[in-house]
C-alpha cells in the first residue's frame, strides 16, 4: 500500500506509520486494510475538525503500531488502540519544537517518535499552553467526536472507534502509569 496516500485533507497515512524503533528492529509496521480504514476514520472524525478548529498543523508522534511493535515500547497496553489504528499521540505546530529527523526536540530534549514518551523536564510554556488548547478545543467541540482523550506532560492522546458509540472517555496521567479520570467540567477547569 501506498504510504503516502491521504486519509484525510491534512494527514498522510506515514504520518501514522513511522517509527524509529520499527526501523532500529527491522519491523515491518505496514497497517492491514481495517487498520487504514479506522486511521482514516480517526482523522476524519478528529484530527481533521481538531486541526480546523486550531487553525494549526498538528503533528503525529505516534500512530499504528502492528502488535511486535507495541510490545517493544515500555510500558506499552496489550489492548492499545494504537494496534487498530484507532489511536494517535500528537504535539501541535507552534510549541517549542522542532522535527530533526524521526525524533522531535523540544527545547533541546528529545520526544521519542514512536512512543511519544518523553523525558523532558522543562517543555517550554508555548508547547504546554497549545497542548491545553487542543485538549479544551477536543472537550469543547461538538464536530470533534473521540473514544478516550489522555493528557500527558508533552503530548495528547485520542482515538476515535468506529464500530462502537464513543466513550468520551477524559483522562490525565500523572506520570509512572498512573491516569486520573475526569468528568468533562474537571478536565474544563483543571485545564
Amino acid at each position: 500500500m501506498n504510504s503516502n496516500i491521504y486519509l484525510s485533507p491534512h494527514f498522510k497515512l506515514n504520518e501514522f506509520t513511522k517509527s524509529r524503533t520499527a526501523s532500529q528492529h527491522g519491523i515491518d509496521n505496514a497497517p492491514p486494510p481495517e487498520a487504514v480504514e479506522n486511521l482514516r476514520a480517526l482523522c476524519i472524525h478528529t484530527l481533521e475538525p481538531l486541526r480546523e478548529a486550531l487553525g494549526i498543523p498538528i503533528i503525529i508522534t505516534s500512530g499504528y503500531r502492528c502488535k511486535v511493535l507495541n510490545e517493544r515500547i515500555t510500558h506499552h497496553s496489550a489492548t492499545s488502540q494504537h494496534m487498530q489504528g484507532e489511536a494517535a499521540d500528537f504535539v501541535v505546530q507552534g510549541s517549542k519544537f522542532k522535527v530533526q529527523g524521526s525524533k522531535i526536540k523540544v527545547q533541546g530534549s528529545k520526544i521519542n517518535a514512536l512512543t511519544g514518551s518523553s523525558k523532558l523536564k522543562e517543555q517550554g510554556e508555548n508547547h504546554r499552553e497549545l497542548l491545553i488548547k487542543a485538549f479544551r478545543t477536543i472537550i469543547l467541540n461538538d464536530n470533534i467526536d473521540f473514544d478516550q482523550l489522555i493528557i500527558y506532560p508533552s503530548f495528547i492522546h485520542v482515538s476515535y472507534e468506529s464500530r462502537d458509540k464513543n466513550r468520551h472517555r477524559i483522562t490525565k496521567a500523572n506520570g509512572h502509569g498512573h491516569y486520573r479520570a475526569l468528568t468533562r467540567e474537571e478536565a474544563l477547569e483543571l485545564m
